[in-house]
């Protein structure tokens, strides 16, 4: 009952001279759909003098409206246009001789008229003084002129001749395209074949050769044979006989059919008349190849849609659509790809409307960041039109890109403890023992175990290349301790031999320097004139205090500070990070490694590194880590990237640099307004939604200009119109040139098509995709 109560809107299909275009209408229960898949007219070529069609079959079919089809036996037709010419052709009189008399003469001509029906006259035949009776009109063909003399016979007239006169004769096209290059509505076009698709209207009699105008060309289809070569006045529409096949303009293939017509300038327009979804195939990976099937199929419904409200666009020149960027980008067959026909295949039909019609679907390569409200370029509000963020609400838009551990996360009060966490970290992965899970000051301000102990004494003999020494629980003590690093820094007796009693009183001269046993003061002297040794944070040694684990790692760290002995770290720039793993270049190709669940995660604000439960990796950030015996990370740091972090950051042209001299702007600035002289300064004085420049004054030597909406961008010459401008002069202050700091490539309004690619790795669906960019917007099933 639902069903039989809404009212379903059909589009109509109006035809046109071309064929049929849609007219879209719209209904207050914003329901959109067409009776069946439309045809598109994509105009490929506006001005060639010759153009090439071939098949891939040994046979063309080639028509004309209003004409029956021709099969050409030929893989080609080379097509020109020229004025036309009017074909001279034999026209036969036929006449009777032999009267010896006017009156005879003038009694026969009434006897045949009467027969007949054709009027006739009497003639003089003044070489032999005779009379004879002629028709004044001729027959064009020889086979009528014979059929005439038959019934001329079996009147009793058996001496009947022909006469053969060459006279132009018109073909009836020449005059209805005539009158359609007079007819002052035909001017609005620049259409100069003739347009009519109905039945020719019927002309009587020869056509006067005085009404043709001298302006009309007609099209010359030479063909491989020369008895199949033909002329037209009228469109020539060729096709495959095999419609599977490509037909192929200038050697390019391309699906459908090829239509040749002359246009105002006396040259061939070329259009390709294809059905929206195989337009659809080359346009997909023209416009976004970008390896993501949710963007692609998003493109595929923005493409789609963008072609149905667009329909008849340029039907002044005699198609619908151009293959460009002031259309979309249509490169015919060997432009598609697997995964742009996929997305087309799997949305077929799908259509983006709102309140009931198909929207103008606009869309941009790379936004900056945020799109555009449409009134600030194109000087139209669209509700649907409206600027975003290129990226979802808050943090959310970060989620897909983090990395997590389970590990307990500490906020040590000091900085300095903040950098021990660090180093007690990466040692944690690089062969020292520590039996936690956690770095607070409950495992930090107590001495280690016996095993981290071993772990770590070892680790310091093995960079000082000596044998690890057996444990004593006393080498917990700071002198104790202190006297084993030097054993293992300098071995046996170098103190005591290299530094006088003077030396190590003056290394030594802290407030419990003197508590040190004399034994071990020249080696303790010799660690801390080295800097391999420091004192805790009171200025005292404590030599006889058992050392927390804070204090041994905190020497440690000085030691291989001091020692160069760099973390065993590798080193890369990350990849936006996928499904918790961490993604490095290698090569050509990014590389996925597992991050361990309790990986030590780091994350570097100003200059200082932080534990984090989780850190979100959306590329571009320089990272340090180290991976596991299982390959996994077991450590990782992250620097923060300077690059953008929306979803467009994989474009190269989010963020562009570029200096223009004064001279040079001014010879861009021509077109667009009139001079004020020599430029000084240029001023950005309205911005739209998206930080745009909406508005901008050219201040001169002369007065000053201003320039709105999207003309901006083009009188500048710039990729984008969302910047901020430096004014560059001279030691004498004079302006020599102007610095444009910008993001973005494109008009700005619409999806973003590097943004939608990034939305897509994010996990987002095609039609979520389209929502984000299209305000308020329905995707329905169009046809």
């Amino acid at each position: 009952m639902r069903r039989l109560l809404s009212i379903l809107l059909v589009t109509a299909f109006v035809p046109t001279m071309f064929g049929s275009s849609a007219t879209i209408e719209s209904r207050v229960d914003d329901v959109f759909r067409l009776p069946e898949e439309p045809s598109i007219r994509v105009g490929l070529m506006t001005d060639a003098r010759s153009v090439t069609i071939s098949g891939e079959t040994d046979s063309l079919l080639a028509s004309s409206p209003g004409e029956i089809v021709r099969t050409i036996d030929s893989k080609q037709l080379i097509f020109e246009s020229r004025n036309y010419r009017v074909p001279v052709i034999d026209f036969f009189r036929v006449e009777v001789r032999g009267f010896t008399s006017e009156e005879l003469a003038v009694a026969a001509s009434a006897r045949i008229s009467e027969a007949t029906g054709f009027n006739s006259v009497v003639t003089p035949e003044i070489e032999d003084s005779t009379w004879a009776v002629a028709l004044p009109d001729s027959f064009e063909r020889i086979e009528d002129a014979n059929a005439f003399q038959v019934i001329l016979n079996s009147l009793g007239y058996p001496e009947v001749s022909f006469r053969a006169e060459k006279k132009p004769r018109p073909h009836h096209d020449a005059i209805l395209l005539s009158e359609q290059v007079r007819d002052p509505r035909s001017q609005r076009t620049e259409v100069r074949s003739l347009t009519s698709t109905g039945p020719r209207p019927r002309l009587v009699g020869t056509p006067d050769a005085s009404k043709i105008d001298p302006s009309i060309r007609e099209i010359v289809a030479a063909a491989d044979i020369a008895e199949q070569t033909f002329f037209s006045l009228r469109p020539v529409v060729v096709e495959s006989t095999d419609p599977v096949r490509a037909i192929r303009i200038n050697g390019k293939p391309y699906r459908g059919k090829a239509e040749v017509f002359v246009n105002a300038k006396g040259n061939l327009t070329v259009v390709n008349i294809v059905s929206v979804e195989d337009y659809l195939l080359s346009v997909v990976p023209k416009e976004l190849g970008l390896p993501a099937i949710e963007a692609q199929k998003a493109q595929a419904i923005a493409a789609r849609t963008y072609a149905l409200s667009n329909m008849s666009r340029f039907s002044r020149q005699g198609f619908d659509i151009l293959p460009t960027v002031s259309s979309q980008v249509y490169g015919g067959r060997e432009a598609e790809t697997q995964m742009g026909t996929r997305a087309v295949r799997e949305t077929a039909g799908m259509v983006a409307t709102y309140r009931g019609r198909p929207i103008n679907a606009l869309y941009t390569s790379t936004c900056g960041g945020r799109t555009e409200n449409s009134e600030n370029i194109f000087e139209r509000a669209e509700p649907y039109l409206r600027g975003v963020e290129c990226s979802l609400e808050g943090r959310r838009h970060f989620e897909t890109f983090k990395v997590r551990s389970n590990r307990e996360v500490v906020r040590p009060a000091s900085e300095a403890d903040l950098e021990m966490v660090r180093f007690a970290a990466i040692r944690a992965t690089n062969g020292f023992l520590m039996v936690t899970e956690r770095f607070g000051e409950e495992w930090f301000d107590v001495p280690p175990t016996e095993a981290e102990f071993r772990s770590w004494v070892n680790q310091l003999a093995m960079r000082f290349g000596r044998p690890a020494p057996a444990f004593d629980r006393s080498q917990l003590k700071g002198e104790e301790f202190a006297s084993l690093v030097a054993m293992l820094a300098y071995g046996d007796r170098r103190a005591d031999i290299l530094l006088s009693e003077s030396d190590i009183d003056y290394h030594l001269s802290f407030s419990d320097g003197d508590g040190i046993a004399k034994a071990r003061r020249a080696d303790i002297a010799m660690l801390f004139r080295d800097g391999l040794l420091t004192l805790n944070t009171d200025g005292n040694f404590h030599p006889q205090r058992p050392m927390s684990r804070k204090r041994i790692l905190r020497i440690v760290r000085n030691i291989f500070q001091r020692k160069g002995w760099g973390p065993q770290l590798k080193e890369a720039v990350a990849r936006p990070s996928a499904d918790g793993k961490l993604v490095v270049r290698s090569g050509r190709n990014d590389v996925p490694i597992e991050v361990s669940p309790s990986v030590f995660l780091f994350r570097r604000y100003g200059d200082v590194h932080f534990q984090m439960k989780e850190v979100a990796l959306v590329g571009g950030e320089p990272i340090a880590y180290v991976t596991g015996p299982a390959g996994d990370i077991t450590y990782l740091e992250v620097s923060p990237t300077t690059e953008a972090t929306v979803a467009e950051r994989m474009s190269p042209f989010t963020n562009w640099n570029e200096t223009i001299s004064v001279r040079d702007l001014q010879t861009r600035l021509t077109r667009y307004m009139r001079s004020v002289g020599t430029i000084t300064d240029l001023k950005v004085t309205k911005l739209g939604f998206s930080r745009r420049a909406t508005e901008i004054e050219v201040v001169g030597t002369a007065g000053r200009r201003s320039i709105k909406g999207g003309r901006i961008r083009s009188a500048l010459g710039l990729r984008e119109q969302l910047f901020v401008v430096d004014r560059n002069t001279d030691a004498n202050g004079r302006t020599v040139s102007f610095t444009f700091t910008g993001r973005g490539w494109g008009h700005g309004v619409g999806m973003c098509q590097y943004g939608a690619f990034g939305l897509a790795q994010m996990g987002m669906r095609h039609d979520q995709i389209l929502k984000h960019y299209y305000s308020g917007i329905e995707i329905v099933k169009g046809y």
